[in-house]
């Protein structure tokens, strides 16, 4: 029964990714997600039913639309089998739990994220409010409604905090040094982990940032890195090995 579990979880990651590239790619362009229907963008093919089967259709077609035979985006067949490997390891490695309902969560937006942030500079504002709610409802459900209120509390401390951190950047840097969407990102860090394991992502989320920030100031000359991909990752990495830096923070403490 685990094996079955295990596969219905891998199905449904891969085929809410689907709708996660959708999301990602219209909404950052004031589209519709109901409106036109899936279609190729390089020719506006409307896609028949078999050529939205996550993951499958992409091999069947070898990558390239059916009609006009241009490639079709390469990230849409590594976010549907990452997202669906994703939520079907969360499944093993947690179970039916807190936490493993929290890392779908947490995993939806990893991949909404690295799509909207890495193509648009954008981080949408319904995927963090979905995921707030969802967050706080499940604290209120697992634990009490104490623990959820508290979980606002930190979410608003890091909120605040990294608020602090963007104007002071202005002030020195005379440009934005964090986007909106970071510092609402920083809520559901908070939220999540709370306040000193939120640190401890932010942290972390600075080293996993700065082998791209490097390469980018080397080869891009807007010098605009997304930060958002970075924050979101180290989130999911310190949710995933909470005991781990529970025992580096205990050798600070």
């Amino acid at each position: 029964m685990e094996v079955v579990y295990g596969i219905i979880f891998f199905v449904l990651g891969s085929v809410l990714a689907s709708f996660y590239c959708v999301l990602a790619t219209r909404l950052p362009e004031g589209k519709s997600i109901i409106k036109p229907r899936s279609h190729c963008l390089q020719c506006n093919h409307e896609l028949a039913w078999y050529e939205l089967i996550p993951i499958f259709a992409f091999l069947f077609l070898k990558g390239r639309c059916r009609n006009c035979h241009k490639r079709i985006p390469f990230y849409t067949f590594v976010a549907e089998f990452v997202t669906g490997l994703l939520f079907m390891g969360s499944y093993f490695y947690f179970g039916f739990s807190y936490n493993f309902y929290v890392s779908l969560f947490l995993i939806s937006l990893l991949i909404l994220i690295f799509i909207s942030d890495f193509q648009y500079m954008i981080i949408l504002d319904s995927p963090l409010l979905i995921a707030g709610l969802g967050i706080f409802f499940l604290k209120f459900f697992y634990f009490d409604i104490n623990v959820a209120l508290y979980s606002l509390r930190d979410g608003l401390i890091l909120f605040l905090f990294m608020f602090a951190i963007a104007i002071l950047g202005k002030f020195l840097f005379k440009r934005e040094a964090l986007g909106g969407g970071d510092i609402k990102l920083s809520f559901i860090i908070g939220m999540t982990v709370g306040v000193s394991y939120g640190l401890m992502t932010l942290v972390l989320s600075t080293f996993l940032a700065l082998p791209y920030a490097t390469f980018s100031l080397l080869t891009n000359s807007s010098h605009e890195v997304p930060y958002g991909p970075f924050l979101i990752a180290a989130l999911c990495i310190v949710f995933l090995y909470y005991d781990k830096f529970s025992y580096i923070l205990n050798l600070f403490m």
